[in-house]
This record gives structure tokens, C-alpha cells and sequence, in this order.
């Protein structure tokens, strides 16, 4: 009974914070389905995950994920920052937001979920031992948002033209980290995602569950 309040509880809190987002109009379509792949990660982590519903509960409140949640609600704080800097835009009419989190990088909406569901997968990681199929979720998610990225700068290109291409030119796309000139700005980003889950793949977390 506790587990599927707890359920609900996150459940709701995700439906509001859809529904609010899905009331910033800028960024035009992709702001409307920036939540397919969380969703689908979530979904397959449950089907994955049988008694993910009755571990909530230790999920949420054991200390010995502490370096999970802390590290998801780090993503929850970017996320939210990036929320409220978009609706401020749009409320003032700012246009192009290049100031704030989208002077770090130019999606941080998409980076701040990244490190939501990165700390939920350390969390399972830490409930499960060294399992590769939640760290495949997560990149398959990844993916789903670098392509979600590439097809709306396209269509902000095309809005604020040489003005956006300067910006794209001086900030990074998900990652806080400068792309090598050589390597395209997606294949380095794919890069980096793999190399965090081999991170994680790696990771000794009987260190972090018995901290």
C-alpha cells in the first residue's frame, strides 16, 4: 500500500511538471514531446524491474542511495532552472535565450533530464549490482534526445538564422564540455554518453552502498 502511494505521489508530480512545460511555447513542437523518451525510459525500467514498484520506498528513503537521488535532484534543479528561464522569455518576448543555463549549453532542459534519469539508473544500479540493461535504457534515451535536439535547432536555425548560428557556435549542445573541431557535435556527444555507461557498467557500487 505505501509503494503505490508513494507511486502515485511520483506520478502526479510528473503529470504537473509535463503540463506546465508543455505551456512554454518556445521551442515550438519538441516542447510537446521533450518527455517521450523519459517516459519510455521509465516504462521499460519498470518492465525491466518487476519489484521496482514494491523498492520505491528503499529507493526513496535508504541511505544507501543517497548518491543516487543526489545526483537526480541535481538534474531536477536544472530542469526546473531551464523551465523558468523559457517561460521568462516567453513571457517577456525575449526571443533567443542565451543567457543563464543556455549559456553552459544550448539544451539544458534535455541535459537536466539527463541527470535526473542517470541518477535513477545509479539508484537501481546500486539496488541491483552491475547490470547492463538499465544502462542501455538510459542511452537509447540519450539518443532519443540528441535526435529531439538536432531537429529543433534545425527549425531554430531556420527562425533566428545567423544569430542562432553564433550562439550554437560559442555554447556546447548537451554536455558542458567543448567539442573537438574535428569531431562532429553529435558523434562527440553519442561518445560521451557511451563512455558515462561504461562508467557505469564499471562502477564498484558496494562502495557507495555500504557509504
Amino acid at each position: 500500500m505505501g509503494s503505490s502511494k508513494v507511486r502515485h505521489a511520483l506520478e502526479t508530480m510528473l503529470t504537473i511538471l509535463m503540463f506546465t512545460l508543455q505551456n512554454i511555447v518556445y521551442g515550438g513542437w519538441s516542447i510537446s514531446i521533450m518527455f517521450i523518451p523519459l517516459f519510455a525510459y521509465l516504462i521499460s525500467l519498470e518492465t525491466a524491474h518487476p519489484n521496482l514498484e514494491r523498492d520505491f520506498n528503499v529507493l526513496l528513503f535508504a541511505k544507501e542511495f543517497m548518491v543516487g537521488r543526489v545526483i537526480a535532484s541535481i538534474g531536477f534543479i536544472i530542469l526546473l532552472i531551464a523551465g523558468i528561464q523559457l517561460l521568462k522569455a516567453y513571457v517577456e518576448h525575449a526571443g533567443l535565450v542565451k543567457t543563464g543555463l543556455y549559456s553552459v549549453v544550448r539544451h539544458p532542459q534535455y541535459m537536466g533530464i539527463t541527470i535526473i534519469t542517470l541518477g535513477l539508473t545509479v539508484m537501481v544500479l546500486t539496488l541491483a549490482g552491475n547490470v547492463s540493461q538499465p544502462i542501455f535504457m538510459w542511452l537509447m534515451q540519450i539518443l532519443g534526445y540528441i535526435t529531439l535536439a538536432r531537429y529543433e535547432e534545425w527549425h531554430l536555425n531556420k527562425k533566428y538564422g545567423e544569430n542562432y548560428h553564433q550562439y550554437r557556435r560559442g555554447v556546447p549542445f548537451m554536455y558542458p564540455l567543448k567539442c573537438p573541431s574535428k569531431i562532429p557535435e553529435t558523434l562527440f556527444t553519442i561518445v560521451v554518453s557511451v563512455a558515462i555507461s561504461l562508467i557505469l557498467l564499471l562502477f564498484p557500487y558496494d562502495i557507495i552502498r555500504f557509504l
